[in-house]
């Protein structure tokens, strides 16, 4: 498994920055950071916090616990509704499909999904068999 201090180099070179670029970001000396990707030293929660915003990357991802780089943000629609970041993906690109979009606003009766949940389950389970 990936240690922090191989995803970290590795998050760093993905988003094309120097380790010095990193280091004022952080608030800290090249020497410092360098210690980070060695694995010579550990951030401070603080610090952590901002590689955290810096490669958009989760803690989870970073300490090896997930193989998921991203974090998984949330988006609040209303006080009932909120939505992961890979949730409004999914919306946007249905998005294409208008006349479905409009379909399902017009006639959104619960039994309208659950037809559409079966629906989906059958091409998974013809997918399967295919296999």
């Amino acid at each position: 498994m990936p240690t922090f201090s191989e995803r970290l180099r590795d998050l760093r070179e993905e988003a094309g920055l120097k380790q010095e670029d990193v280091a004022k970001k952080l608030n800290i000396s090249t020497s410092a950071y360098g210690y980070y990707e060695q694995g010579r030293n550990e951030p401070s929660l603080d610090a952590l916090y901002k590689l955290i915003q810096i490669f958009d990357a989760s803690a989870d991802y970073l300490i090896g616990t997930s193989d998921k780089p991203n974090a998984s943000r949330l988006v609040k629609l209303t006080d009932d509704l909120t939505l992961s970041k890979d949730e409004v993906q999914i919306i946007k690109a249905l998005k294409e499909y208008p006349e479905f979009i409009i379909e399902l606003a017009n006639n959104p009766k619960k039994k309208n999904i659950a037809s559409l949940y079966r629906f989906w389950n059958f091409i998974q389970h013809e997918i399967e068999l295919s296999k």
